[in-house]
């Protein structure tokens, strides 16, 4: 039988495959109420009230399932132990989404966003799964005929709130709390999206808007305005770009400062996961005038950090880091040469740290070709690199210690001015969002 969720302590409940009594190893579980009560908790039953059924017999009540319980205890009791599950991997496992209404949510002062399975989780430093909402999909799809549209994840998180896009028009919130409500509308249609970001007071808002109406051109109007009630409206930038798979487009990705950071980026694309900025721009957002540009013959940041961005020189193996005014902050070494060398990069919050990874789809172990390298000192010079070898790449720092990845976080470990990594599984897949708190 395949194993239950994690719940409660961090126990797991499987299933004796005589008896069919559910057996709870280091739970905490001291009585038959309390076993009955977690009985009944929908994550282990994994389905609604009513209670489930072993074989034919269905629970009616409590006190029916303490007498049951304890009759098929006695006729078990010369059955041999379950046997202890097996691991398909050394990599630790995370505990599965809660229930918010039946135990606390856990709680981070951080937390990488993962949008899976028509879900937005935000996913603690320790790979619990912590708030989580549903978010229904845009209409959009399709840039043109046999080409997808490259979309942004449309979720930005302030100081304190994760918003996202639901579906074509709503903009929504949650906390980590698990709150959630309605924030304001963006443009939306079968053939209209709007990408966004949120300042870290929650004051503003800024929008992109793809319209693909037009049978050979995108057009594309970047306006700001109050997140509540839409008063003070700007638009600051507008064009139109050809449709095709050159067509590029900006994505609003934070605010530094009062200003806004976009990322330029193809806006269609069949192979979306190759695809990272080719700039970023830093932008007044109250005429949209460029301030910084921050470009180069290399592979930048997927991800922003709030001291700047990465540019990986693949032929020469090597960093040039840059602050978001545009002035080159380092350079670094990358990883050394190995047999996939498109190398994805991102600073930590303080831009102290910097990790390298290879850009693949999700790893099941083993998997030696993918890795994760992490830099803690080379602000100071240094070369030296912690390195995961099986886990699905990072994509982006949860903290200075802890980085997601679409199935995986990493954990940085330093001992004695040695550093390593390790991996602990998610038991939900996605794709990468940001990180809470924002801000740039």
């Amino acid at each position: 039988m395949s194993a239950r969720p994690r719940v409660g302590r961090g126990s797991t409940i499987s299933w004796s495959s005589v008896c069919r009594i559910p057996t709870v190893p280091d739970s905490g579980i001291t009585t038959i109420g309390e076993f009955g009560k977690y009985l009944r908790h929908p994550a282990i039953c994994d389905r609604p009230e009513p209670l489930p059924s072993i074989g034919r017999y269905r629970f009616v009540s409590v006190r029916y399932f303490l007498a049951t319980i304890m009759l098929l205890a006695v006729s078990c009791s010369q059955t041999s132990p379950p046997a202890a599950r097996q691991s398909a991997s050394p990599i630790a496992v995370a505990s599965s989404r809660p229930t918010p209404s039946t135990y606390p949510i856990p709680q981070a002062a951080s937390y990488g966003l993962l949008l899976s399975g028509g879900n937005l989780d935000m996913i603690t430093p320790t790979g619990q799964i912590g708030a989580s909402t549903p978010v229904a999909a845009p209409s959009v799809q399709s840039c043109a005929s046999g080409l997808g549209a490259l979309l942004q994840t449309s979720v930005s998180a302030t100081a304190d709130k994760v918003f996202f896009r639901d579906g074509d028009t709503k903009i929504r919130y949650l906390t980590p709390a698990g709150q959630t409500g309605e924030a304001t509308t963006v443009p939306g249609s079968s053939t209209a999206i709007s990408f966004f970001s949120v300042s870290p007071d929650d004051r503003r808002i800024a929008v992109l808007v793809e319209d693909f109406s037009a049978a050979t051109t995108i057009g594309l109007r970047l306006y700001v305005e109050d997140l509540n009630g839409g008063g003070h409206h700007a638009n600051i930038y507008k064009t139109t770009t050809p449709k095709g798979p050159s067509a590029t487009t900006l994505w609003p990705m934070g605010w530094h400062q009062g200003q806004l950071v976009l990322a330029k980026i193809l806006a269609c694309s069949n192979d979306p996961a190759t695809v990272t900025p080719s700039e970023w721009h830093l932008a007044d957002a109250s005429n949209g005038s460029r301030v910084a540009t921050i470009k180069g013959s290399c592979v930048l940041s997927n991800w922003p950090s709030a001291a700047g961005v990465a540019c990986v020189d693949q032929g020469k193996f090597q960093a040039t880091v840059y602050e978001w005014n545009g002035k080159l902050m380092a350079t670094t070494p990358t990883p050394p040469p190995n047999s996939l060398n498109a190398w994805q990069s991102g600073l930590s919050p303080s831009g102290q740290r910097i990790f390298f990874a290879t850009e693949g789809t999700i790893c099941q172990p083993p998997c030696p070709v993918y890795h994760t390298d992490i830099n803690s000192s080379f602000m100071q010079g240094g070369a030296t690199f912690a390195t995961q070898y099986d886990a699905t790449p990072a994509c982006l720092w949860i903290d200075e210690t802890h980085l997601l990845g679409p199935d995986t976080v990493l954990t940085l470990s330093q001992v004695n001015g040695l550093s390593s990594v390790a991996a602990t599984r998610l038991h939900v897949t996605g794709q990468c969002a940001g990180r809470y708190p924002g801000g740039l």
